[in-house]
């Protein structure tokens, strides 16, 4: 029985190996990754981190619109910083200001940025960050006058593969030192007053989260299953559900391009399941009552029909 995220993520590994977990759609195209791909990306991702200074029961944060980089990030430092190693995520909305409130506040020794709009706000307000130790720029060039502390993407993972070619061991070693009441993320969320709070979340809550969703009666996700991810990894409902679940249960998770064009993606993937939190789902509602009533009378009727067989059909 898996105890923690490495431990179910080592697991589906060994198990599927060469079929596809994660896809992403992005500038037009998939980009896509097998089990083992996925599993080696992270590692090289958490040893890197390592190599950079990063030590057990330090914060790192990712700072970045979905994409396959963000979850490789997350599972390789879930899986390499051991006892109290957290992830921090950070929505890319935020202005510099609140980006840097929160990587000071939760301590964060190292941010992955998605591109060069991100990583300015880091580095407007690097004085005030004096745990930083390293900037991961996944997308764009590095700039000259910030070489110390900016590195890209593919060089910094190229230090996690030297490391793991050194240890073959080292990053299962490292992952079975985490135990289930150790910190996995701090979510921070808006508060009633002030600045937002961050939220504490262990292994041990993810995991009951996990095998609570798998204990729904009757089942409604199997590893041969597609899903369609929309939400923001950032968000914690989204990360949980799509992302640590969609792994828990070994199916495939195509995460669209956009919200914007989550529609487009869903009609060309066709998954098996989409989750969602309630407000979309009301949203996806008014908006099929909007197209309702543009129609002709009789095809309303037939809407109203199928509408009232459905609710009947809905298990009690």
């Amino acid at each position: 029985m898996e105890k923690t995220i490495n431990e179910v993520f080592k697991k589906r590994t060994d198990k599927y190996q060469d079929r596809i977990a994660v896809e992403k759609k992005l500038n037009g195209a998939w980009e896509s990754a097998s089990w083992a791909q996925y599993y080696d990306a992270a590692r090289e991702a958490g040893l890197a981190l390592r190599s950079v200074g990063v030590e057990k029961g330090d914060r790192v944060s990712i700072l970045s619109e979905n994409r396959l980089e963000w979850l490789y990030a997350d599972l390789g430092t879930l899986g390499t910083l051991g006892i109290g190693g957290a992830v921090v995520p950070v929505y890319t909305t935020l202005l510099a200001e609140e980006v840097g409130y929160i990587l000071e506040n939760s301590g964060a020794k190292a941010v992955f940025v998605e591109d060069s709009d991100q990583m300015e706000k880091v580095l407007a307000c690097l004085k005030d960050l004096p745990e930083l130790k390293k900037i991961i720029l996944i997308e764009g060039r590095v700039p000259a006058d910030a070489e110390d502390i900016v590195v890209g993407y593919e060089e910094f993972a190229a230090l996690g593969e030297q490391l793991h070619l050194k240890d073959k061991d080292s990053f299962e070693r490292l992952a079975r030192e985490v135990e289930p009441q150790d910190l996995a993320t701090i979510v921070y969320t808006s508060g009633t007053t002030a600045r937002p709070k961050g939220v504490m979340i262990s292994h041990k809550n993810i995991m009951a989260i996990l095998k609570s969703l798998a204990s729904v009666k009757p089942t409604y996700c199997f590893d041969t299953d597609q899903v369609v991810p929309f939400l923001p990894l950032s968000h914690v409902f989204g990360r949980l559900t799509d992302h640590f679940f969609g792994m828990y249960v070994g199916g495939t998770a195509s995460y669209a391009e956009s919200i914007l064009l989550f529609a487009r993606d869903v009609k060309e993937k066709k998954p098996h399941v989409i989750q969602a939190v309630p407000r979309v789902c009301e949203k996806v509602y008014h908006k099929i009552l909007e197209k309702v009533e543009d129609q002709p009378p009789w095809k309303q009727k037939v809407f109203s029909w199928g509408h009232k067989i459905g609710l009947m059909l809905l298990p009690p």
